[in-house]
């Protein structure tokens, strides 16, 4: 559920045009909630963090990727009302 929610949230804020950092702290605070809920689940010391290490990765790859998304379909936007006025 959180992957998808970082990933609207990376879409959006793709379309607001903001930096290309922007994705990449959305996806370290998604893992870092990750985090928290894996180590309530797992206990203390049994955190993986290879799992962590997968999970950042992906991550990175879907929230800039809808990032890109986001950011091309506002400029086609802004391209298209510039040729009607």
């Amino acid at each position: 559920m959180l992957l998808w929610i970082g990933a609207a949230l990376s879409g959006y804020l793709g379309y607001r045009l903001l930096d290309w950092w922007v994705p990449a702290l959305v996806a370290a605070g998604m893992v870092a909630i990750q985090a928290a809920m894996f180590r309530g689940v797992a206990g203390e010391g049994s955190l993986a963090y290879d799992l962590l290490a997968a999970i950042l990765v992906m991550n990175l790859v879907m929230f800039y990727a809808t990032f890109g998304i986001g950011r091309t379909v506002r400029r086609r936007l802004d391209q298209r009302r510039r040729g009607k006025r």
